[in-house]
C-alpha cells in the first residue's frame, strides 16, 4: 500500500511538472532585444552582446514558422489592437554591422524592427564602452541611418545622446539627455522617434524612470528587465528577452507561446 502511494504521488508530481513544462502561456508581447551582431572580437569580455547573423535568422524563420506577427513601435503607441502573437524587435546602439548584417534579414522577411540611436555618436563609435573590455565598434552614419529610413522597414528610438547610463546621473541631467536625444533625432536627422529605451541601465527602476521622462511622453520605452508584457493595449514600460545574453531562456519562454 505504501508503495502504491508512493508511485501515485510520484505520478501525480510528474504530471504536474509536466503540465508546468509543456503548457502554453497566455498572449503576450514579446521584445526580443540585440545588441551586436557578428561575432566579438578577441580578447573581447562582452561576447555575450553579440549574437550571429545565422542565429538571428533562425530565431526569425522559427518565428514565422509558428505564427508570430512582428510589430513596429507605433502599433503600441497607437493603442491599436495587436495581432495574436505580437513580437518586437529592438536594435540596442545603431552598430554600423545591422546595416551589414541584419537589415538584408529584415527586407528579405519583410520584418520591422525598431533601432535605438545615440545621436552625438552617429558616425563615431559606441564611446559608451569601456575599451579595455573590448575593442570599440562603429556606429551606422547619418548617410546608412537615412537609407534605413527609406526602407519604411525600420523605425527609430531614442538612446541617451551619447549613451550614457541614466540611471548613474541625477534626475534633472537624465531628464535633460532625453528630451534633448529626441529633439536632436528630430532636427538633425529628421527622425520621428517612435520609442526611447533606459539602455544601459545598470541600477534601473520603473519609478525613477517616470520622473525623468518629460511631462505628457507617452511613447512606449524599453527597459534591460527580463520578462514579458501583458497582452493589453496600455504598455508603456517594456520588458525584454535577450537572445544573446540568455538564449536558452529566450528560447524557451518564444516556445511556451508558440
Amino acid at each position: 500500500m505504501t508503495l502504491f502511494i508512493f508511485s501515485f504521488a510520484a505520478a501525480i508530481l510528474a504530471s504536474s511538472v509536466c503540465f508546468f513544462l509543456f503548457r502554453k502561456l497566455s498572449p503576450a508581447l514579446i521584445v526580443l532585444a540585440y545588441e551586436k551582431i557578428g561575432y566579438p572580437p578577441p580578447g573581447s569580455q562582452l561576447k555575450n552582446e553579440w549574437i550571429s547573423p545565422k542565429k538571428f535568422e533562425e530565431t526569425l524563420l522559427w518565428l514565422r514558422t509558428h505564427g508570430f506577427s512582428p510589430i513596429a513601435p507605433g502599433t503600441l503607441h497607437k493603442r491599436t489592437k495587436l495581432p495574436k502573437k505580437p513580437v518586437l524587435f529592438a536594435f540596442m546602439g545603431g552598430y554600423q554591422s545591422f546595416i551589414k548584417e541584419i537589415f538584408p534579414l529584415l527586407l528579405k522577411y519583410k520584418t520591422p524592427a525598431v533601432l535605438f540611436i545615440p545621436p552625438d555618436l552617429i558616425g563615431t563609435y559606441n564611446a559608451w564602452q569601456e575599451p579595455t573590455q573590448e575593442s570599440w565598434q562603429n556606429l551606422l552614419t547619418q548617410e546608412e541611418v537615412k537609407s534605413l529610413q527609406r526602407s519604411g522597414l525600420i523605425h527609430f528610438g531614442a538612446l541617451s545622446l551619447r549613451g550614457e547610463d541614466l540611471t548613474l546621473l541625477s534626475k534633472e541631467n537624465a531628464s535633460y539627455l532625453v528630451q534633448e536625444s529626441f529633439f536632436r533625432l528630430q532636427s538633425q536627422l529628421n527622425l520621428t522617434p517612435e520609442a526611447f529605451a533606459f539602455w544601459p541601465a545598470k541600477k534601473f527602476d520603473i519609478k525613477t524612470a517616470a520622473e525623468v521622462l518629460p511631462n505628457g511622453f507617452d511613447l512606449p520605452v524599453i527597459t534591460p528587465q527580463i520578462g514579458l508584457n501583458a497582452y493589453h493595449k496600455q504598455m508603456d514600460f517594456l520588458n525584454v528577452l535577450q537572445p544573446a545574453k540568455n538564449p536558452w531562456a529566450a528560447r524557451y519562454t518564444l516556445w511556451k507561446h508558440r
